[in-house]
């Protein structure tokens, strides 16, 4: 009984599994949170797998403070350390975030860089289609912790 059980178990995690292959593209949609900024913004991206595991994500935040604007960039590259319908991944990137404020007769802007360093999963629920948490800290100016939850689509 436990033999074919652990038979089983192995044909539906290959018939399931896909791997992370050099070429292969998503694309992301979804939101995120900033825990210091307390800010909420909607952020838009791209995967490219460079080679097998490792890929080139970037993203766009725009966020939606009270007063003024906010955005946020990030080249992120990620490296996978599982395959099939779960894939967990280290990231680690750079950020460059922009703010302004205008006070009627002048505006003050401002522009931050630094590192991002995280994990994520990609947990499949579709053919195409998946949910993408993530969780990272943007070490510029103070730093804080950014929680990003997006609903990505596999384009081959």
């Amino acid at each position: 009984m436990k033999k074919s059980l652990l038979i089983f178990a192995f044909v539906l995690t290959a018939a399931l599994a896909q791997a992370q292959e050099k070429g292969d593209a998503r694309l992301q949609l979804g939101g995120e949170f900033g825990f210091n900024s307390e800010l909420f913004g909607l952020n838009i991206g791209a995967e490219y797998f460079v080679v097998d595991r490792i890929s080139a994500a970037p993203n766009f935040t725009i966020f939606f403070p009270d007063y003024g604007s906010a955005s946020n960039l990030n080249v992120d590259f990620r490296y996978y350390l599982t395959e099939g319908i779960l894939q967990w991944y280290g990231l680690a990137g750079f950020t460059n975030h922009w703010a302004s404020v205008d006070f009627g007769s002048s505006t003050i802007t401002s522009s931050t860089q630094g590192a991002n360093i995280g994990a994520g999963g990609v947990l499949k629920f579709a053919d195409r289609l998946a949910f993408n948490p993530e969780i990272k800290y943007q070490a510029m100016s103070g730093g804080q912790a950014v929680f990003r939850l997006g609903l990505v689509y596999f384009i081959n």
